[in-house]
């Protein structure tokens, strides 16, 4: 399977056509090491949230959210700006819920379905 960073940042609305043969890519150059770095993280550790990290990403696309890397480029780091009161809630819900799901995989990898 290849990795089309281009094909995915068009589909992503990160990419749009300009006049003539010009792109107008605002984000498109960050969104790229974004994505090849989330593609790196997913191929050195199997239990990698990729989902926290594509929404990470659909948060910046939106202009609600501020993404950069750490210095050693090791961590990528998020801030979301400040929203309105029903965005917030939103966002917290979207944030719980992940949290929900991803306790719920580690406690179903410990669980020893020999227990009875």
């Amino acid at each position: 399977m290849t990795f089309d960073v281009l094909e995915i940042l068009e589909e992503e609305g990160f990419v749009e056509d300009g006049e003539g043969n010009m792109i107008y890519a605002e984000k498109a150059f960050f969104a790229a090491r974004v994505l090849k770095w989330i593609r790196d993280q997913i191929q050195s550790d199997p239990n990698f949230d990729v989902t926290t990290y594509l929404n990470m990403l659909a948060h910046y696309q939106a202009d609600i959210a501020d993404l950069t890397f750490s210095e050693d480029e090791g961590r990528l780091l998020y801030h979301l700006r400040e929203l309105d009161e029903g965005v917030q809630e939103l966002v917290e819900s979207l944030i719980e819920s992940a949290r929900k799901t991803v306790s719920d995989k580690t406690s179903s990898d410990t669980d020893d379905p020999t227990d009875s």
